[in-house]
């Protein structure tokens, strides 16, 4: 299974209790344990100790209610409370506990606002070097206490990036009545110009993704053959201009409950930690996005030490799963 230790950071708002039931799911398929933080802030300047006591007590007594709830599921939960900077302790935490997967909201207490991701949010993602579970607030699934996810949405590339992340989708859901898709956008190559392109060209361009889609079809078909034990795999192929909206649409016409895809697509770059594609999925999806990171050792400890995002190496392709093949 992909996940062993789940982290589920909460600041005590009904909006970041909405990735509850994602870690809860999660951690029942996989056997792993949650992990419950919270992060308390303080005023350096000025705190009254008594408060600061009373805060904490409270924080512990709310995060052991929680804790009963998941325990009742036959789930291992630990719950702990520390002191500092929210995005700064949890990334220490992780490193500490060996986090494999953090499940969080958008946003946190602060609420809805006009950016896509709160602060605390973009700070996790883009500087944990784990991978992650984004949940959009306000879109609460049909029943919290037995969710499940009936349809994912796999993006595939061609890349063994995608592959590797279809494989654990698949391993992760296993035995379950789920059916898992895999779609691959076939991009229409654009070119701007101020004239239109000529007849000859136009021709070129409708050969090029002609012979993408015929090549896309074939692959995708043995992926899902690979991946067929157990488990519904549909392959679809779509050709459209924007790919990353065409993820994130076809999700939602298809009634999936989970878009999973890797944060490294064919075209990220040596200086992105996640790609252009998949950066846009979270951006503007409604849907839940589980991101898949394989970021080495040394790239972590440069994540840990503080380092700037564009001084980190993209990471070598992962090795296939050999059952898969």
């Amino acid at each position: 299974m992909p996940f062993k230790h789940i982290l589920l950071p909460l600041d005590g708002s009904s909006i970041a209790e909405e990735a509850i039931a994602h870690a809860v799911m999660l951690a029942r398929n996989s056997g792993a344990k949650i992990h419950l933080l919270h992060v308390q802030m303080s005023d350096e300047q000025s705190i009254d100790p008594v408060d600061w006591r009373l805060r904490r007590v409270e924080l512990r007594s709310y995060l052991n209610r929680l804790a009963e709830r998941i325990s009742e599921k036959e789930i291992a939960v630990t719950q702990s409370v520390v002191e500092g900077r929210p995005a700064e302790q949890i990334v220490e935490y992780c490193d500490e506990m060996d986090i494999d997967l953090i499940v969080f909201t958008a946003y946190g207490k602060g609420g809805v606002s006009r950016f896509d991701f709160g602060s605390t949010a973009q700070k996790l993602f883009s500087g944990s070097g784990r991978s992650f579970i984004i949940v959009r607030p306000g879109l609460r699934p049909p029943n919290q206490e037995n969710m499940s996810y009936r349809r994912i949405l796999v993006s595939m590339d061609g890349s063994s990036h995608s592959e590797w992340v279809a494989c654990q989708a698949a391993s992760m859901m296993r035995g379950q009545e789920m059916e898992m898709i895999l779609l691959q956008v076939i991009a229409v190559p654009e070119m701007p110009r101020r004239m239109p392109i000529t007849r000859e060209e136009h021709a070129t361009r409708e050969k090029f993704v002609e012979c993408n889609r015929r090549a896309g079809e074939a692959y995708l078909e043995e992926i899902a053959r690979q991946l067929e034990n157990g488990i519904k795999v549909r392959p679809l192929l779509l050709v459209a201009q924007n790919v990353a909206e065409t993820i994130y649409t076809t999700a939602a016409d298809e009634g999936v409950n989970l878009i999973a895809m890797s944060a490294h697509d064919w075209q990220t770059g040596e200086q992105q930690v996640t790609g252009t594609i998949c950066h846009t999925v979270m951006s503007h999806s409604d849907l839940p996005v589980l991101v898949f990171q394989n970021l080495q050792e040394s790239q972590l400890q440069a994540l840990r030490a503080g380092t700037d995002a564009s001084q980190i190496r993209h990471p070598t392709l992962p090795v296939r799963n050999e059952a898969h093949r």
